[in-house]
């Protein structure tokens, strides 16, 4: 799955694109699926969005999208060279057509251009991605980064007390216009990622980076957007408080941020996500899913890698409910 090249681009500009991960009738299996569970919510009804992400109704825990983790782990285990990994339950995007008039085009000013990680976590901590059940030219919906921005992240922290303090407070920081200007002054180009279907894009959580709405006139009038968001990470990284919430997690069906290891935290639920999905899905019961979630439990004395040395945290995780989780 994943090349020289790939590994290469992470480096060097904090993402890659890996195609063909999922096959494209899998793809359209999936999307079909999809579909059928937001006739769920009646006619001419939708759910919750925003910017075409779905965090609530728990659906980290649909079917496809557990079909569709198990379909990408071989590229998480690729990068981090071990089988044993903790998995995120992670939200998903459908993105109308804004030419239906359900959504808002790109109007060249509205990004939301963020960071992920945290003032407090250096160096690499994880790799979020981002599965594509349909192709995303550059002008439909897609992922904005600021190209290179994961190498500037510690300087623009060490330089900034108060973002760095608004960062490790909230596990979250949106950018500013200054701000991005601060990063494109240090070389950080905008650039909106093309990923062709069945594909997964990859990103280093230090990089900045938003979902893209799309643009006016673009090729592909009346496409949708299908995303899946995953990010796994070596499980031997996950404190015993961890284990407790993905357990958690898992067993009460509930959704978490994107860190999968080290740092996972239960989104808040509401009354619309307490109530989907109802049932535990046939998939979610193998052994590899428990393995993914904590709730069965790897040999770490195997003799087999369990990936890189836990990354440095500088302070304690500060955890709390929340609906921040992982905003793509």
């Amino acid at each position: 799955m994943l090349t020289e090249e790939n590994l290469s681009d992470l480096e060097a500009k904090g993402y890659t694109v890996v195609p063909r991960v999922i096959p494209p009738e899998e793809c359209d299996k999936y999307i079909d699926m999809y579909n059928r569970w937001l006739r769920v919510f009646g006619y001419n009804k939708w759910p919750k969005t925003a910017r075409s992400l779905i965090r609530g109704y728990n659906t980290g825990h649909l079917e496809p999208t557990w079909r569709i983790r198990l379909g990408v782990k071989g590229v998480f285990s690729q990068v981090w060279k071990t089988e044993k990994l903790f998995t995120s339950i992670d939200a998903i995007a459908i993105g109308r057509p804004p030419e239906d008039g359900a959504e808002s085009f790109d109007n060249g000013s509205s990004h939301w251009l963020h960071l992920d990680q945290e003032s407090t976590r250096d160096g690499l901590h994880a790799y979020q991605g981002a599965v594509y059940l349909e192709e995303a030219c550059e002008d439909d919906w897609t992922l904005q980064v600021m190209e290179k921005s994961h190498k500037v992240f510690e300087t623009f922290f060490d330089n900034d007390e108060s973002a760095a303090k608004i960062s490790h407070e909230k596990q979250f920081f949106r950018l500013s216009e200054n701000q991005v200007k601060y990063f494109e002054k240090h070389g950080c180009e905008i650039k909106r990622v093309p990923v062709p279907k069945g594909g997964i894009v990859l990103w280093d959580s230090r990089l900045v980076h938003a979902n893209a709405q799309p643009k006016h006139d673009r090729k592909h009038p009346g496409r949708w957007r299908y995303v899946v968001f995953v990010s796994m990470t070596p499980a031997i990284w996950a404190s015993e408080e961890d284990l407790a919430i993905k357990r958690e997690a898992y067993d009460k069906l509930k959704m978490t941020n994107h860190w999968s290891s080290d740092g996972s935290t239960l989104l808040k639920e509401t009354r619309d996500s307490s109530s989907f999905p109802k049932k535990r899905y046939e998939i979610a019961t193998s052994s590899e899913v428990k393995r993914l979630c904590g709730t069965l439990t790897y040999n770490f004395s195997d003799g087999m890698s369990n990936g890189p040395p836990k990354p440095v945290r500088r302070v304690s995780v500060r955890r709390k409910v929340n609906e921040t989780g992982s905003s793509h």
